[in-house]
């Protein structure tokens, strides 16, 4: 399915160019992260999340519904390589070096794509000194690897992970093994599926984008529901993050969290409401 820059303002995604280093490198970091996933989890405990900087680590989450997720996900960063460097020179297991390493030299390698879609945005949006930003490195990505575990069975069509649209200006989802993630369609607010899998990659706004761009692109509410195949077998993920680091952030501390928010409030929203979410 291709798709193009002016499909963010009427779909709220777009495809993204997948060349072939990219791609491979994407797949050998899906397959040392399912891999890292299979350790005990005391083995995976021995990188802590941490939020000093952009986030990086591993997280077990337990939750369900809007208060939180069931899965375990883990952070790289290009910010926090000697965060990762010093928890990992005491492992010795083969599965954690392999996915530190894979996952450490992708964050290498999604810079021209995001370059194409900085300057895309930037020429049909108006959003000045987009490609500015990227090359000046304003634009910080991280990338999250994420597994959610298999349910019971019968529990198929159930919410994984929570609707939400993204705090960070803006996400592209790399790769998905199993199908399940769907996002809400901003003319009738219906739940639809996402063309993302393991040979196609999107882009999408969040809520920094929608900001900046004083309302033409909206943050993309989007969720993961439960199908018949990873019920059974789990579902895994790769998404990067790309927060504005010029742009005000969401403020959670005093507008909440916003899984608990009206599914798509933020659809509607005059720019001058919604700029009043954001910490000053």
């Amino acid at each position: 399915m291709n798709t193009s820059i002016n499909d963010l303002e009427t779909k709220g995604f777009m495809t993204l160019p997948y060349p072939a280093d990219l791609r491979l490198a994407v797949n050998k970091t899906a397959l040392s992260w399912q891999k890292f996933c299979a350790l005990p989890v005391e083995v995976k405990k021995a990188f802590p999340y941490s939020n000093n900087k952009d986030g990086v680590g591993y997280e077990l989450k337990e939750g369900e519904g809007n208060k939180g997720d069931l899965k375990e996900n883990f952070d790289v960063s290009t910010t926090d390589k000697n965060w990762l460097d010093a928890h990992v020179q005491n492992i010795k297991d083969p599965a954690v070096l392999d996915f530190v390493r894979d996952a450490t030299n992708l964050t290498k390698l999604f810079e021209p794509a995001l370059l194409d879609f900085a300057g895309q945005a930037e020429e049909k949006y108006g959003l000045k000194g987009f490609v500015d930003k990227v090359k000046n490195g304003k634009i910080v990505p991280f990338v999250r690897c994420i597994h959610y575990p298999s349910l019971k069975p019968g529990q198929i069509g159930v919410e994984t992970a929570s609707a939400h649209v993204d705090q960070s200006a803006f996400t592209f989802h790399l790769w998905e093994k199993g199908k399940g993630v769907q996002c809400l369609t901003y003319a009738d607010k219906q739940w639809i599926d996402m063309p993302v899998s393991e040979g196609e990659a999107i882009a999408f706004p969040a809520m920094q984008l929608q900001l900046w761009s004083k309302g033409k692109l909206r943050g993309l509410y989007h969720r993961v529901i439960s199908t018949p195949e990873t019920v059974n077998k789990g579902r895994w993920s790769m998404v990067v993050f790309f927060q504005d680091k010029e742009l005000p952030k969401y403020d959670k501390d005093t507008q909440g969290r916003l899984q608990e928010k009206e599914v798509g409030f933020n659809y509607q929203m005059s720019n001058g409401e919604f700029s009043k979410l954001f910490k000053k």
